[in-house]
């Protein structure tokens, strides 16, 4: 799939945004979480959550034929969001994020950038040169459950 181009996203994409963010926790990340693990994390969330990132000019989307492949977002040197479509995966959409928002950091004078990966992306990451600074857990609204991350940083 090389037929896509990043572009910055509008208030107008965040229902798409919203459904590509769920197709990929649900169809990419069953292997490594459990159903209760991804209704934990998809939680709550609603098309609004991106409007902050889309206003700040941090959240770009991979489009193709006008239908969002895939999404990244940054706040400040941390990759906050990053999420393909299952469709895309594998497609060089998310490498082609990434790399936009590399130069993006990179060109407001920042030179340390992190995130925190599941683990269904760790590999992802490394081959793109993060390295692993740490782990932790993630969860929301005081949830008895919680996600497995690895804490990582761009050598």
């Amino acid at each position: 799939m090389s037929d896509f181009a990043i572009r910055l996203a509008t208030p107008e994409n965040r229902k798409e945004i919203f459904n590509v963010h769920r197709h990929s926790v649900r169809n990419l990340c069953s292997e490594q979480y459990t159903e209760e693990q991804i209704n934990m994390w998809l939680d709550g969330r609603d098309p609004d959550m991106y409007l902050p990132a889309i206003e700040r000019g941090e959240l770009w989307v991979a489009v193709s034929d006008r239908t969002i492949l895939g999404f990244v977002e940054v706040e400040g040197n941390e990759v906050t969001k990053l999420f393909v479509s299952g469709a895309a995966a594998g497609s060089g959409v998310g490498k082609a994020l990434m790399v936009k928002v590399i130069g993006h950091i990179r060109k407001n004078g920042k030179t340390r950038i992190y995130l925190e990966a599941t683990t269904t992306a760790q590999d992802f990451y490394r081959k793109l040169g993060f390295v692993e600074t740490g782990t932790g857990t993630f969860s929301q609204g005081g949830a008895a459950v919680s996600l497995e991350i690895v804490k990582m940083e761009l050598v």
